[in-house]
Parts: structure tokens; sequence; C-alpha cells
């Protein structure tokens, strides 16, 4: 599969960065005959403890055709995009990938790592399917997203990563610590593996690694996820990535892409478990937050209050935070609303409303979206702000009758449990589409 890291190493290293551009008409042609051909390469990296330098795994990391103009993988990933033929592509990869693997022999605990495009629908053909399978039977299998993935397209990928894990695959969250957006979207995912990409977090200032730090390492105990540090080329990188609170490492020190997984003996234990996770589609806010909860009686004014105390705390966490919120009938789109989830939106690292005939472009920088009639979500009063240190949810149902003054009351669950409000969270960020 593609490194997105391995990728902006090398291109770093010969000091231009490619940019996004057209396709010539001989690359389109060249890219024709790979995908008919299977003329994909894939290579492996190694994966080691980073305490003992033993080999634990291996990346998979694909290359175009030898002296081709799409060896490298950004010329060739760019030219599917262009053409439009980037599924077809990422189909390939990971079928050779776990192919290789399979005939090689590799055997849990050994762990296979495989990069997964963000970009593309998240449909995979039978075939594929078996081949996960089988390989997954046989040896840890983890499927790499990106965080620009997490940040983009958040709906659409914890969509597709309910998938991979009904198929008993592991998920790794790649490049954490470039962008303070991941650290938001990170407990959605609630990746098994978190890999940092050491030579980014060096190159930031003190304040920004020690905030990275700080959310790893939150989100490693709580979730009990496997840090994993590349980009290691020196033994001086491999202690910094120690006190990173790293337990495994790849890069340049340990081994380059190899064409052959040369089988070391294998581990003594489990170096990563694939979790148990429910399908956040399928679950609604407020089933998730009754549960020993009993709900509350409040009015609207009251309930209205509680959320925008919830709005200002997601404004005051800034890029570090995410907010969902799901509107019933009696909360309706306000141009005085819209200006103020806009000024929402700027601010965090994502934002999304859903509700009755909530349009996808509801505000600048917001996610909107409107649940069908047979949502559960669509009768619901919901908001959940998550951060790396702060979670919280509101949900509501209004009760069929109303008060004795005629004014409608809604019973409601308010908590700060982190599992419970995230889930909250992660289920409502399920549905929007984009």
């Amino acid at each position: 599969m593609l490194a997105p890291n391995e990728n902006t190493m090398l291109v770093t290293r010969a000091g231009t960065i490619t940019p996004p551009r057209g396709i010539t008409r001989s690359e389109r042609n060249e890219l024709a005959d790979i995908l008919a051909e299977g003329a994909v390469q894939a290579g492996f990296q190694p994966v080691v403890e980073l305490a003992t330098g033993r080999v634990v795994g291996w990346e998979a990391l694909a290359r175009g055709p030898r002296g081709s103009a799409l060896e490298r993988p950004d010329h060739l990933f760019a030219a599917a995009r262009a053409a439009g033929r980037l599924e077809e592509l990422d189909w390939l990869c990971q079928r050779n990938a776990l192919r290789r693997a399979l005939e090689a022999g590799v055997r849990s605990p050994c762990i296979l790592f495989l990069n997964i495009e963000p970009d593309t629908s998240g449909f995979l053909p039978l075939e594929l399917r078996d081949l996960y399978a089988r390989a997954s039977g046989q040896m840890t299998v983890c499927v790499e997203v990106t965080e620009r993935a997490l940040t983009q397209r958040p709906g659409a990928l914890l969509g597709h990563v309910a998938d991979m894990r009904a198929m008993g695959v592991a998920v790794a969250l790649d490049d954490v610590g470039t962008d303070a957006d991941t650290l938001a979207m990170m407990s959605l995912l609630a990746p098994e593996v978190i890999k940092l990409d050491l030579a980014l977090v060096q190159n930031s200032p003190d304040a920004e690694i020690a905030e990275v730090v700080h959310a790893v390492a939150a989100q490693a105990e709580r979730s009990g996820a496997t840090i994993l540090v590349e980009g290691v080329e020196t033994p001086e990188q491999a202690r910094a990535g120690d006190a990173l609170g790293a337990t495994l490492a790849q890069g340049w020190l340990y081994g380059r892409r190899e064409i052959a997984i040369d089988l070391p003996a294998p581990p003594d234990g489990m170096v990563v478990q694939p979790g148990r996770h429910r399908d956040p589609r399928d679950l609604a806010p407020f089933e998730l937050v009754a549960g020993g909860r009993p709900p509350r009686p409040a009015t609207q004014p009251l309930l209205l209050a509680m959320t925008e105390h919830l709005e200002d705390q997601a404004g005051g966490l800034g890029r570090t935070a995410v907010l969902v919120a799901a509107f019933d009938r009696d909360r309706r789109f306000t141009d005085a609303l819209r200006g103020r989830y806009a000024r929402l939106g700027a601010d965090l690292a994502f934002c999304a409303v859903m509700g009755r005939d909530v349009p996808a472009d509801v505000a600048p920088g917001v996610h909107g979206a409107a649940p069908g009639s047979g949502d559960p979500v669509h009768g619901e009063w919901t908001i959940a702000v998550v951060g790396p240190h702060y979670a919280a949810a509101l949900v509501a149902h209004e009760r069929s009758m109303p008060g004795p003054d005629g004014e409608p009351v809604y019973d409601y669950v308010l908590t700060y449990d982190r599992g419970v409000a995230t889930a909250v969270a992660a289920s409502l960020t399920a549905r929007v589409a984009a």
C-alpha cells in the first residue's frame, strides 16, 4: 500500500513536493496497463519492538513498475486520482500485499500494516473481503487511515472503518501530531495503534509537542492503544520515540522497504489486539446515554441554555474539539443560530449539525445532514462535545404530553462519561455523509 509517511520523507529528501496535478495521455495509458496487468509491486518495511529492535511486523509499501514514470507512489496515486481510477488502484495494492503476506507465511502475533486510501467509497469486492478474512485468521492485520481522512470525511471514514473491523482487522491512525485537528478526532476513531511521525513531531515547537504527547498518552491510557513512532533513522531518534511513550518503531534505522518478507521468530505475545467495536451507524444517542442514567425533566428554555453552555465549552477548546448536534423540530436553524455555528465551525476541528431539512452546506465550516424519518436521531435533541481531555453529551426527547402551562417538556440525560459522550459523537458523525 501507499505509505504517506515514507512517501513524504522520500519527496522531502529530494527537496520537492509533488503538487496536485492533472494526468498526461501517456500516464493515463501507463496507468491502464498497470491496472490491467496488476503491475504494482508490494514491498515491506519492518516494524520492531522499540526496546529490543526485534521485528514484530511489517508495513506494506507499493511501487509502480521500476523505471516507469509512475514508479513513485505519489506519482502513481496522483495519476489514479486524476484518472478517476483511485479505487481500482487501492484494491490492487491491498490484494497484492495480502497475498504476499499469506504466501510468505506471516502468522500471529506478527502484524501486517496496510494503508487504505481515504478518498475511495469504502466498497470492497468479494475477492478482497475473502483475502482479509483469510489474512486476519492467520495474522494480525491493521489498516492505516490518515489524519487527513479523519478530518475531511469523518462520517464516511467511520463507516468504512466499521466495515473493516467487522472483518477482524485492527485500525491505526497515521500522521498523528501533524495537525491539532487529529487530536480532536482520535477518540471517535478509537484506533488500536497511534502512529507518530517522529520527524514532523520533532520539528514542531515544544508547546505543540507537549500537546501531542498529552493527548496521545491520554488516549493510549484510556483505550490501551499501542504507540508507534515512524521515521526513526538514528539511535537518538529511537530514544526520542521512547520518551514519547512508543513501544513500536519503524524507519531506516531498522530496515528499508524490501521485496521479500524475512520471517523472524514470532513475538512472545500479541503485539496488537483488534478491538471489539459496535458500528456507530447502528447506535442511537438516547439509547447510548439512558443505560443506568434516569432521564430528568426539563423545559425548552433550560434545555436551550444547557445546549448553549456545551457549545461555549467547545468554542473554548478550539481546534482540539469536535462538536456534533442534532436538532428536533423545536430548534430551527435560524439565521442567528447559523451565524453562531459558523463561528464555531471556523474554530473547531469538526462541527456538524443535523435535523429536519438541514442542508449539507448549512453554514461555512459546518457539515449538515438531514436524517431520514425512520432514523431515531430524527426525534432527538442531542449535542456532544469531545476533545482530548474533555467530553460531554446532552440528549433529550420531547414528552408526548406538554406541561401544565402547555409548554413542551423534555426528558434529558447529561453525561460527562467520556466513553458514552464519545460514542454519541461518533454515532452522529457517522451519519454525516461528507
